[in-house]
């Protein structure tokens, strides 16, 4: 039983040794021997270890996660390979932002309208649809009165153009002697001449659709075997140079309008926030004259698309106004979320990061303000912090024990 016993606690202090790597200062009024009781949850003392035997086991590990004093370790090689990046952060002027939602839409002298040349059924081209880009007179699509239901259309154009000479023929006569008007005359010549254009058209067989500028196709607006009538619209196409921002204020916001200068969005579908004045645009609405529709104030800004921005998506809009000064502020990504606290690192020495709880406040949809939790010229993970919460639990406590130092 005796070797049993001795053979019990040399197999747990190996188990403890290969999974964690501590490095407590010594004491000289404490034991120097590990104590056990096994009766309890397996407390122990460390002290008796020399720093270097704790060295020679951290070489042979290779270990990378929790340091002494609650650090993080992270090798510097595996850092740069990872893309881990950080920032010293100091107090700076932070603008108030106000999140609304919004839309990305086409300024309507960017846009135009292909239209039906004739009326018959539409058979659109290859590869034709919303997002595809065109030039200018580039083919839609085709139209052709052949297998239209109810008849071919040419044989009722050649009937109405018959009818509108004989009534032309039967006016002319009357009109020299002065017994019709001239007004009457000359609209039963425009029918006559409507009709006319009217034949010569069907006679074509089918006619193209053709794009009205180069740009994008953004709406279409009939199907292939579709009926369509002259004049009718076939499809839209955005130049997609210039592009307009309407942000929806809700009434309550409207005291902050008026010093609205600026603004950041987020197309619903991308990761990527984008600055109006950086993309060379501006505010084009007066915010005290804008009427309130359903509750909610538009405002207008135009810029210039860097051809990365859809025209028709929904936006996150974050309006800008006032700035305040001496405020601590982090990119966004620099923030990590875990279990409903908001974290970030910092590095304290090399290959050693350190995290913590921070408070927030606003944020322009690129920085997010730090109420607490930051001192100012503290370097902060800006890219790559996942990597670091990667490294901080990477190290996974022994259930049932406890440690003292």
């Amino acid at each position: 039983m005796k070797y049993l016993k001795i053979s019990i606690l040399i197999f747990a202090s190996l188990t403890w040794s290969a999974t964690y790597v501590s490095c407590g200062k010594n004491d000289k009024n404490e034991h120097t021997e590990h104590q056990h009781d096994h009766d309890e949850d397996h407390d122990h003392d460390h002290d008796g270890h020399s720093e270097a035997e704790h060295s020679d086991h951290d070489d042979e590990e290779g270990h990378e996660g929790h340091d002494h004093d609650g650090l993080i370790e992270l090798k510097p090689e595996t850092a740069k390979k990872f893309g881990v990046k950080t920032e010293r952060i100091s107090p700076t002027a932070f603008t108030e932002v106000t999140s609304v939602s919004g839309r990305i839409e086409s300024k309507a002298s960017d846009e135009g309208v292909a239209t039906a040349t004739r009326s018959g059924i539409l058979t659109l081209s290859p590869d034709i649809n919303t997002g595809v880009r065109v030039s200018a007179g580039t083919s839609i699509g085709s139209i052709s009165a052949s297998n239209v239901q109810g008849g071919d259309p040419s044989v009722q154009a050649i009937a109405a153009r018959n009818a509108a000479k004989r009534e032309l023929d039967r006016l002319k006569p009357l009109h020299d002697d002065g017994i019709v008007s001239t007004e009457e005359y000359n609209n039963a010549l425009r029918a006559y001449e409507e009709a006319e254009a009217s034949v010569r058209l069907l006679k074509q067989g089918s006619v193209s659709v053709n794009s009205p500028k180069a740009g994008v196709i953004t709406q279409i607006f009939a199907k292939t075997g579709e009926y369509v009538e002259i004049g009718q619209r076939i499809a839209a196409v955005s130049g997609n140079t210039s592009l307009t921002l309407r942000a929806d204020v809700p009434e309550k916001y409207i005291t902050r309008l008026s010093g609205v200068t600026d603004a950041n969005f987020r197309a619903a579908s991308s990761e990527e926030t984008y600055n109006v004045k950086e993309l060379g645009g501006k505010i084009i609405s007066n915010p005290g004259a804008t009427l309130a529709e359903n509750g909610y104030i538009p405002l207008y800004f135009t810029f210039t698309n860097n051809g990365a921005i859809s025209p028709g998506a929904f936006a996150e809009v974050y309006l800008i106004s006032n700035s305040r000064h001496n405020v601590i502020s982090v990119p966004k990504e620099a923030i990590v979320e875990i279990s409903g606290n908001k974290c970030v690192y910092t590095t304290h020495g090399e290959g050693h990061y350190m995290k913590h709880l921070v408070t927030t406040g606003a944020t322009d949809g690129k920085r997010v303000e730090i109420l607490s939790g930051l001192e100012p010229d503290e370097e902060v993970v800006v890219t790559g912090a996942q990597v670091i919460r990667m490294a901080e639990t990477s190290a996974t406590a022994v259930p049932g024990h406890t440690h003292n130092h």
